[in-house]
């Protein structure tokens, strides 16, 4: 009975969501190919997820009027409807809950990443450190989860995608006064280099927190990240979200490929390999440039010998 009113009030909100649609869009279409569209999928799931009351994220929903996708008429006519549909007849899809079922199906990716992620700056982030948001797009977690914890905070991103971030924080009164921000081409420039001349500190331990990025880079850029990680001090990780190589190479990377391309204009680049032992070649990969592979998760398929589409780990520097 729930699921067949979730449908019926979702299919009485189509032509209001899809006016939500078009406003969120016309700003994606209109900035492509300079400013990440992208980075709007994490967020809106946030948006989301704050709306069922599932995670707490005030900020989120404070700075989604300043941003051009995120706007009143994306939240009023598309997310917030939602939510509401979902808390009204108690039903949640996979992708709406939070933390999202296991297996984690590919609609559920935001969260599961989004509670690993979480769960690890929590877990490994303690006062005097510093925390470097590497592909910081719309996250919002230095103006809640590591707000008052008495960190140093750099957020890093490419120029045209944080100059609309902070716009939009300017816009919005959100508080960024404790965060430094960084600008950096990925797949040019050392972001380490950017960090140093912007006041971080080589010396300090450090966690970087590296979500939605990684699929998007070439391999050189992710291995000299993975380096630079391991140049800091012991103690210090690295934590992020991947595809795996043979999901991208197969038929649904290849829909995914689409999807992107057409939807945002960026394309998948970077894909870890996972088989035959998703932890152990994960493990050995992160070995060979210099860190240990503290935890680690499959996204998707779970069974041993099967492919994942997607995977979550964590990486810190070793003890000398």
């Amino acid at each position: 009975m729930r699921l067949l009113l979730y449908v019926l009030l979702n299919v009485l909100w189509v032509p209001i969501y899809l006016i939500g649609l078009i406003c969120y869009m016309v700003p994606i279409l209109l900035a492509r190919g300079r400013v990440s569209g992208t980075a709007y999928e994490p967020f809106n799931g946030r948006l989301l997820y704050h709306l069922m009351g599932t995670r707490p994220d005030a900020a989120a929903l404070q700075l989604a009027p300043g941003l051009p996708a995120a706007n009143r008429g994306t939240l009023d006519l598309l997310v917030r409807p939602m939510a509401w549909t979902s808390k009204v007849t108690g039903h949640v899809p996979g992708a709406f809950r939070y933390p999202p079922p296991r297996p984690t199906s590919e609609g559920a990716m935001v969260g599961a990443r989004c509670e690993f992620l979480d769960k690890a700056l929590r877990d490994h982030v303690g006062t005097g450190d510093q925390v470097v948001i590497l592909g910081a797009g719309w996250d919002t977690r230095a103006y809640g989860l590591l707000a008052g914890r008495g960190v140093s905070i750099f957020e890093v991103d490419a120029p045209a995608t944080q100059a609309v971030k902070r716009a939009a924080l300017a816009k919005t009164s959100l508080d960024a006064s404790h965060v430094i921000f960084v600008t950096c081409d990925f797949n040019r420039q050392s972001w380490l280099d950017a960090l140093e001349a912007h006041g971080f500190d080589p010396h300090r331990r450090t966690f970087v927190l590296w979500e939605g990025v990684t699929m998007y880079l070439e391999e050189q850029a992710i291995q000299s990240t993975l380096r630079a990680v391991a140049t800091l001090p012991p103690g210090s990780r690295i934590a992020f979200d991947f595809f795996t190589r043979e999901w991208i190479d197969g038929v649904a990377g290849r829909m995914g490929q689409w999807a992107l391309v057409a939807t945002y204009g960026e394309s998948l680049a970077f894909g870890f390999s996972v088989l035959p032992d998703f932890e152990g070649r994960l493990g050995a990969y992160m070995a060979e440039h210099g860190l240990v592979l503290e935890n680690c998760r499959p996204m998707g398929d779970e069974r041993e010998g099967r492919v994942p589409y997607g995977g979550l780990a964590v990486g810190v520097t070793p003890e000398a």
